[in-house]
Protein backbone atom coordinates (compact mmCIF):
# COMPACT_ATOMS: atom_id res chain seq x y z
CA UNK A 1 0.00 0.00 0.00
CA UNK A 2 1.34 3.42 -0.89
CA UNK A 3 0.96 6.84 0.66
CA UNK A 4 -0.99 9.55 -1.13
CA UNK A 5 -0.23 13.21 -1.62
CA UNK A 6 -1.56 14.13 1.85
CA UNK A 7 0.19 11.19 3.54
CA UNK A 8 -2.79 8.83 3.74
CA UNK A 9 -2.62 5.30 2.41
CA UNK A 10 -3.71 4.93 -1.23
CA UNK A 11 -5.98 1.98 -1.94
CA UNK A 12 -7.98 0.98 -4.99
CA UNK A 13 -11.14 2.28 -3.31
CA UNK A 14 -9.52 5.60 -2.50
CA UNK A 15 -8.28 5.90 -6.06
CA UNK A 16 -11.81 5.23 -7.35
CA UNK A 17 -13.17 7.98 -5.11
CA UNK A 18 -10.50 10.37 -6.38
CA UNK A 19 -11.23 9.40 -10.01
CA UNK A 20 -14.93 10.08 -9.40
CA UNK A 21 -14.08 13.56 -8.08
CA UNK A 22 -11.72 14.32 -10.95
CA UNK A 23 -14.10 12.93 -13.58
CA UNK A 24 -16.91 15.35 -12.76
CA UNK A 25 -17.83 17.91 -15.42
CA UNK A 26 -15.98 21.16 -14.89
CA UNK A 27 -13.11 19.54 -12.99
CA UNK A 28 -9.46 20.40 -13.56
CA UNK A 29 -8.03 19.88 -17.04
CA UNK A 30 -5.02 18.33 -15.29
CA UNK A 31 -7.19 15.56 -13.82
CA UNK A 32 -5.18 12.85 -15.53
CA UNK A 33 -1.89 14.14 -14.11
CA UNK A 34 -3.44 14.44 -10.64
CA UNK A 35 -4.74 10.86 -10.76
CA UNK A 36 -1.37 9.44 -11.86
CA UNK A 37 0.33 11.48 -9.12
CA UNK A 38 -2.12 10.16 -6.51
CA UNK A 39 -1.34 6.60 -7.61
CA UNK A 40 2.40 7.41 -7.58
CA UNK A 41 2.67 5.88 -11.04
CA UNK A 42 1.76 2.43 -9.70
CA UNK A 43 0.27 0.54 -12.65
CA UNK A 44 -0.94 -2.37 -10.48
CA UNK A 45 -2.88 -0.02 -8.21
CA UNK A 46 -4.52 1.70 -11.19
CA UNK A 47 -5.41 -1.69 -12.70
CA UNK A 48 -6.91 -2.86 -9.39
CA UNK A 49 -9.02 0.31 -9.18
CA UNK A 50 -10.11 -0.08 -12.81
CA UNK A 51 -11.09 -3.72 -12.30
CA UNK A 52 -13.04 -2.95 -9.12
CA UNK A 53 -14.89 -0.08 -10.79
CA UNK A 54 -15.65 -2.17 -13.88
CA UNK A 55 -17.17 -4.90 -11.66
CA UNK A 56 -19.35 -2.25 -10.03
CA UNK A 57 -20.46 -0.85 -13.38
CA UNK A 58 -21.52 -4.29 -14.63
CA UNK A 59 -24.34 -4.21 -12.08
CA UNK A 60 -24.97 -0.45 -12.06
CA UNK A 61 -25.23 0.58 -15.70
CA UNK A 62 -26.78 3.96 -14.89
CA UNK A 63 -23.79 5.17 -12.87
CA UNK A 64 -22.58 7.88 -15.24
CA UNK A 65 -20.08 9.36 -12.76
CA UNK A 66 -18.59 5.89 -12.43
CA UNK A 67 -18.34 5.62 -16.20
CA UNK A 68 -16.47 8.93 -16.35
CA UNK A 69 -14.16 7.72 -13.56
CA UNK A 70 -13.51 4.47 -15.47
CA UNK A 71 -12.63 6.46 -18.57
CA UNK A 72 -10.19 8.55 -16.53
CA UNK A 73 -8.60 5.43 -15.03
CA UNK A 74 -8.19 3.92 -18.50
CA UNK A 75 -6.57 7.12 -19.76
CA UNK A 76 -4.20 7.08 -16.78
CA UNK A 77 -3.21 3.49 -17.56
CA UNK A 78 -2.62 4.37 -21.20
CA UNK A 79 -0.35 7.23 -20.16
CA UNK A 80 1.91 5.00 -18.05
CA UNK A 81 4.72 3.01 -19.64
CA UNK A 82 4.21 -0.71 -19.78
CA UNK A 83 7.04 -3.11 -19.03
CA UNK A 84 6.60 -6.62 -20.36
CA UNK A 85 8.98 -9.05 -18.62
CA UNK A 86 8.24 -11.68 -21.26
CA UNK A 87 9.30 -9.52 -24.21
CA UNK A 88 10.78 -11.96 -26.70
CA UNK A 89 11.88 -9.49 -29.35
CA UNK A 90 15.39 -10.09 -30.58
CA UNK A 91 17.65 -7.09 -30.22
CA UNK A 92 19.13 -5.85 -33.48
CA UNK A 93 22.76 -6.31 -32.39
CA UNK A 94 22.06 -9.83 -31.12
CA UNK A 95 20.29 -10.88 -34.28
CA UNK A 96 23.48 -11.50 -36.24
CA UNK A 97 25.54 -12.80 -33.36
CA UNK A 98 26.94 -16.30 -33.65
CA UNK A 99 26.31 -18.77 -30.84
Amino acid sequence: MQTGTQGQAVTAGGLITRARQLGLPGSSPDALAHLVADARGDRELLEAARDELARHLHTHGDDFEGTAALQLLNRALAALPRHDPMDWRVRWDQRFRRP
